[in-house]
């Protein structure tokens, strides 16, 4: 079922995944060759720390500049990590949601835009967060 969706590129966006389903969502997603990564940020409550951690666990280049702007510029950028799709988890967000509600805001902002560029260039990219947050809907079944 989670195969199906990922084949639909028209779906790709920023997802709340509940934690029982992560486990199938990233069976499907090493078949189709869509690499998983995860950004662990929990109790990081100062933005820079934050972008740095996630620069970091997706393996961002070496000029990442940990802003929002160049978190934008690497998720869309097609060589940042060369492959048909991705799966990008965040875990832990919900500690910079209690720190820094603005800076979350803008966070969540900026992930969709990527998402939705990524999908008009035909690359989709699955950002799934594991807190529930205001405008993120969960997870299609399919």
């Amino acid at each position: 079922m989670n195969e199906k969706l990922l084949k639909n590129a028209d779906l790709a966006g920023v997802y709340h995944l509940p934690p029982l389903r992560r486990a199938a969502f990233e069976a499907a997603a090493q078949k189709l060759h869509f690499p998983t990564l995860t950004a662990d940020i929990s109790g990081h409550q100062k933005i820079e720390a934050t972008l740095r951690k996630i620069g970091s666990a997706l393996h961002f280049p070496i000029w990442f500049g940990a802003n929002f702007d160049a978190l934008f510029d690497c998720l869309v950028d097609p060589d940042w990590y060369p492959a048909k799709g991705h799966v990008v988890i965040f875990k832990g967000i919900d500690s910079l949601r209690s720190a820094d509600p603005e800076d979350f805001t803008t966070l969540i902002e900026v992930i969709q835009a990527a998402a939705e560029s990524r999908c008009a260039a035909g690359t989709p990219l699955w950002i799934l967060l594991d807190t529930p947050a205001r405008g993120i809907a969960p997870l299609p079944e399919a």
